[in-house]
């Protein structure tokens, strides 16, 4: 019997971590820029196009730098977790990591802000959780995803559990 790799390994799991969490942090800006926030494009206003590139990338990985810096422990516990329950499962769907970004995201989404709007009946953190967290968990669930996928060994069987689920 031929030993299938694993689609999820440990140290994979770990280096897919930051790059995922990076990726979901970078998503956090076109997404104010989409929702049409004035503040955020009024930043670009006023330079050539060249400036405006080099100013971007640098917000974006500012905000990388930053997301890491200021979520990456309080998210890490649950995250292993959810790989640990991937590996057990040696499940290699992209959905299921998909659906673990967004429970992270949306967790941390409302851990933060929940308990701050208590009594104020005028706001709703849910428009936010909709409108900002799903898209950043879910572009941080499908890289890891990607890296993991990616990085697989090559030398995979046709029956692979390294194979994406359709």
């Amino acid at each position: 019997m031929k030993q299938r790799p694993q689609f999820v390994t440990p140290l994979r799991a770990i280096i897919a971590f930051p790059i995922s969490l990076a990726a979901g942090a970078m998503t956090f800006l076109p997404a104010i820029m989409a929702e049409g926030v004035p503040q955020v494009p009024s930043v670009f206003v006023g330079h050539g196009i060249v400036a405006n590139l080099l100013r971007f990338s640098a917000t974006e990985l500012g905000i990388a730098l930053l997301g890491l810096a200021i979520f990456g422990l309080p998210i890490f516990p649950f995250y292993v977790c959810g790989v640990f329950v991937a590996k057990r499962l040696q499940t290699s769907h992209w959905l299921y990591f998909a659906a673990l970004g967004i429970l992270l995201a949306s967790g941390l989404w409302i851990a933060a802000v929940l308990p701050q709007s208590r009594g104020v009946n005028h706001y709703s953190p849910y428009l936010g959780l909709i409108r900002f967290a799903l898209p950043v968990g879910m572009v941080a669930g499908l890289v890891c995803w990607a890296f993991l996928y990616l990085t697989c060994s090559r030398n995979r069987a046709p029956d692979s559990s390294c194979e994406p689920g359709l």
